[in-house]
């Protein structure tokens, strides 16, 4: 007996060190992917003429992606004159003149020896936001300072993303005009990404989880099941809910809708509608059965009273 206690215990701890480790395996896992997602969704990258001892430092800082209005908005930021293009102060020596690409408000002018102001812009991007989570844009970015002789100045950019919902690869590209041209290719974060796949997942799911319930109901003729048919009515309703708690909000007709959405909620709708409806048909069937049954018990019962008093030796029958 102590002996086989020994084994039970041995076994009881070595399950117990095996699920540690897998669970220690899975959270490393967890935590590195989020250490890769954090690098990658904190974005820095430098673009320009940083060489040139007199040139125009400027950074873009990307805040707020609108896949809706397929518009990214961006704070034009800390833009300092280095070497001859600044005076003693380290603002500009010379009048200047930033342009950008931005819709409205493209041209900012700065003032000798001012400090140049931030200046909030609303870029273009082009993409389908209906194809979330797997949606993609694409963007550029051109820049330039130009002094009050109209001469381009060498500029020098840096290229921020503190939009936590995406990740955004940039690359240089030639301008012909001149300044610094930058091509941004715009999708959603790992986060981002994986969340919404798991959504759609789990909606598959509990669509299949309905069906085993509906299966269970219908094929051995159970007739209604309130807990089933109320587990299927929970899901029904809970999927728009779900659905609506993805990132970013993604417009009806959108991938998850039709790889996922659409598809569980027919299927749940018609696992309830037809559990209810042959349910109920089944449960009447089994009420007629039950009644015919509790009818023909007491006939049965007292056509064999007479046969059993006949067969019974202390039976007395009357003359």
């Amino acid at each position: 007996m102590r002996e086989r206690l020994r084994q039970v215990r041995r076994i009881s701890v070595r399950r117990i060190l095996g699920f540690g480790a897998v669970l220690a395996i899975i959270v490393a896992a967890s935590v590195s992917g989020f250490l890769v997602s954090n690098s990658n969704t904190d974005q820095v990258t430098d673009f320009g003429d940083f060489d040139n001892p007199n040139r125009v430092e400027v950074t873009a800082w990307i805040t707020k992606i609108d896949t809706a209005g397929q518009a990214y908005s961006m704070t034009v930021t800390d833009v300092r004159p280095f070497g001859s293009l600044a005076d003693d102060s380290g603002n500009f020596a010379k009048d200047a003149t930033l342009f950008t690409n931005a819709v409205g408000n493209w041209r900012d002018p700065i003032k000798a020896g001012d400090s140049a102001p931030d200046v909030e812009q609303r870029m273009f991007m082009t993409g389908h936001v209906t194809n979330y989570p797997f949606d993609r844009y694409q963007s550029t970015m051109e820049l330039h300072v130009i002094d009050g002789d109209g001469t381009e100045l060498p500029t020098a950019v840096t290229v921020m993303n503190t939009d936590l919902f995406f990740q955004i690869d940039t690359a240089k590209a030639t301008s012909s005009s001149g300044g610094t041209l930058i091509r941004l290719g715009i999708h959603r974060s790992a986060p981002t990404l994986v969340f919404a796949v798991f959504i759609m997942v789990l909606m598959l799911g509990l669509s299949a989880a309905a069906v085993a319930a509906a299966f269970y109901v219908l094929h051995w003729r159970r007739g209604l099941i309130f807990p089933a048919c109320s587990m299927m009515a929970a899901i029904l309703f809970a999927l728009i809910p779900l659905r609506n708690a993805v990132p970013g909000s993604p417009p009806i007709g959108s991938i998850i809708d039709f790889g996922s959405f659409f598809i569980a909620e027919a299927i749940i709708s018609i696992s309830l509608i037809t559990s209810v409806l042959l349910g109920f048909r089944h449960q009447l069937s089994i009420e007629r059965t039950d009644t015919t049954e509790s009818i023909d018990e007491p006939g049965e019962a007292h056509s064999q009273t007479p046969a059993a008093e006949a067969d019974d030796p202390d039976t007395v029958v009357p003359a």
